[in-house]
């Protein structure tokens, strides 16, 4: 515990000439006590932002109810004080929330709407009903929204009825009704967010699609598909993203069009979105636009390895179509393509592709080669010596050791 005359003396340094000396001592005195409590709020008002920032530091060391007590006057305040207060009342965390109850009742609809934000940030409240009459009641639009979207951050399922209301309130509040609603999962929901579908409000058109989208149930799905052809291009690139996530069935072919044109336009999040849908439903006519994509990736880059990882993946799901086949003898893919596709027909055990890879063995790209020696002497078994010698002599040093290596083996 600090000594009484310690605590004296850095307070007195806290009105020091020199900012670095009132730094030191705001910052020492985070070890005090409660009599250390005013002097640093007021220090909060010191023209150094170091020493403005020494204080803050301090006051959500020291915490505790007293602490968030002494600072919430500070949420009256303009708004730097004001952005303060909140950031140490929520780094106090739970002691703070008994006072936050308190706030609901001010007049001032800004401090009612902190202390909604307060309790959504700290993420803990054992006034849940008190929250609830803030959503079904308050006058302020802006108070029942934050009121909507933090019952539905601490998912008070018992805010549910409520909230379901509330999606025929302000447009503000609606929205953050869907946001607290997406949060459930709740298909007792559901009938009531998609009747926002109908809405002239293309924003809240949108926001009830991002919702039937987490909700991500068969009959969320339903009612997303069958709003499609009513949708627009945004909301269409909406709807197949949440299909997607939910997994697409066969019979939503339908959508195959709006999928490949976020193949072939999309960015790479879009695109990553489509080729899992495109695989769902077993789209061949992807295939090579996909080998293609793939093949533009370089694997030594970070983001494009994972990127690559997940088209595969999805390529894999195809198995031994034709459509992956035929890539082999495709001249508009390019040698890191075919690499894929190659690899690909192994992983699977298409040994109907092996026809197709032997032309391979004699491919300008050592690459490919070495691929299709790979995936030869995977699928050919018996066959792939006899398959394979002829390649003794080939001009590449690398394929002269591994057909080596492969003979002495079977010998």
């Amino acid at each position: 515990m600090m000594e009484t005359e310690q605590i004296s003396h850095l307070i007195a340094d806290l009105s020091h000439a020199d900012a670095t000396q009132r730094r030191a001592a705001a910052e020492e005195l985070g070890d005090a006590d409660e009599r250390a409590l005013y002097p640093l709020i007021q220090t909060l008002r010191d023209d150094n932002p170091g020493v403005q920032d020494a204080a803050m530091r301090s006051l959500i060391h020291l915490g505790g109810e007293v602490t968030a007590y002494m600072t919430l006057p500070l949420l009256r305040e303009g708004p730097y004080l004001r952005n303060t207060a909140m950031l140490i009342i929520k780094e106090i965390g739970p002691p703070a929330i008994p006072l936050l109850r308190t706030l609901f009742a001010d007049k001032d609809d800004d401090i009612r709407k902190f202390a909604v934000d307060l309790i959504g940030e700290i993420k803990a409240c054992d006034y849940s009903w008190d929250l609830i009459r803030l959503l079904e009641t308050d006058p302020n639009p802006n108070v029942r929204a934050s009121a909507a979207k933090v019952v539905g951050i601490l998912r008070y399922r018992e805010a549910l009825p409520a909230l379901v209301v509330a999606l025929q309130d302000d447009e503000w509040v609606c929205f953050s009704a869907l946001e607290a609603l997406a949060e459930f999962g709740e298909e007792a929901c559901l009938e009531p967010v998609g009747k926002l579908l109908t809405s002239p409000l293309s924003a809240l058109r949108y926001a009830a699609i991002e919702t039937l989208g987490k909700i991500g149930s068969a009959r969320a799905s339903g009612i997303l598909h069958a709003y499609l052809p009513k949708a627009n291009d945004m909301e269409k690139n909406a709807i197949i993203r949440s299909l997607v996530q939910t997994g697409l069935t066969p019979a939503m072919s339908g959508i195959a069009d709006s999928l490949m044109g976020m193949l072939k336009e999309g960015e790479w999040e879009e695109r990553l979105i489509a080729i899992r849908g495109l695989a769902d439903i077993r789209e061949d006519r992807a295939i090579p636009v996909i080998i293609d994509i793939a093949g533009s990736l370089d694997p030594s880059d970070p983001i494009d390895e994972e990127r690559l990882s997940a088209v595969r993946q999805a390529l894999v799901s195809f198995e031994c179509v034709d459509s992956v086949v035929e890539t082999l003898n495709n001249p508009l893919i390019k040698y890191r393509g075919k690499v894929i596709a190659i690899q690909v027909l192994k992983e699977v055990g298409c040994t109907g592709a092996v026809p197709h890879l032997v032309p391979l063995l004699e491919a300008m790209s050592v690459h490919v080669v070495l691929a299709a020696i790979d995936a030869v002497e995977h699928l050919a078994e018996n066959e792939a010596s006899t398959i394979l010698s002829s390649l003794r002599e080939h001009p590449d040093v690398e394929v002269r050791d591994r057909i080596r290596l492969l003979l002495e083996g079977s010998s």
